[in-house]
């Protein structure tokens, strides 16, 4: 009997999750202190962007610039 998982993960790839995160300074060391929607700042690997930009992250680094929409988050 074959996981079911592993079939699907080889359909769609094994891809990770991207985050947005807004821009809250840059570092000399090519890496840039961003903020999650959460409230924390992580440091990942990018450079060329300015602060305040939205951002997508993934694995640690800048991937691209994400559009500045508005975000809420509902309790249900």
């Amino acid at each position: 009997m074959s996981n079911n998982l592993k079939r699907l993960s080889a359909l769609v790839g094994n891809q990770q999750t991207k985050t947005v995160a807004t821009v809250v300074a840059t570092n000399a060391d090519n890496t840039i202190k961003v903020q999650l929607n959460s409230g924390a700042q992580i440091n990942v690997l990018g450079s060329g962007y300015a602060v305040n930009d939205k951002v997508y992250i993934e694995g640690n680094r800048i991937v691209g610039q994400a559009t500045d929409l508005p975000y809420t988050e509902l309790d249900i």
